[in-house]
């Protein structure tokens, strides 16, 4: 079975990355594929739980990442230093991701076949 991680680098609103990231991964799913969301960077804040992007008069689409699991998509990785470098815990984010270090974080990308990262 081949991997495939989706890496979330990128804030949730400004540009179309997260969004497209997460169709990304939940159309792999449906090719019986090992898939990996990972959320380094930046990417941290679109895990950030109560968002209102309506605010702006945009589309919320953080909820959809609590049906991952439901795709499929178990191993969601979160980096521990990118949170604490923007002073968020993990209380602020949806119940969906695994705190983890970086070094773990760039073995599972380096065992991947593929990477998305937009």
């Amino acid at each position: 079975m081949k991997r495939l991680s989706v890496i979330f680098n990128k804030a949730p609103y400004g540009s179309q990355a997260g969004r497209e990231l997460l169709d990304i991964a939940l159309m792999a799913a449906a090719f019986d594929m090992d898939i990996s969301a990972i959320f380094i960077g930046n990417g941290v804040y679109q895990l950030l739980d109560k968002q209102q992007p309506d605010i702006l008069q945009l589309k919320n689409h953080s909820p959809t990442f609590k049906a991952l699991e439901l795709y499929g998509i178990e191993t969601i990785l979160l980096e521990q230093e990118a949170l604490a470098h923007r002073n968020m815990t993990e209380p602020q984010l949806l119940d969906v991701a695994e705190l983890t270090d970086n070094a773990t974080i760039q073995r599972h990308i380096q065992q991947s076949d593929f990477v998305f990262m937009l």
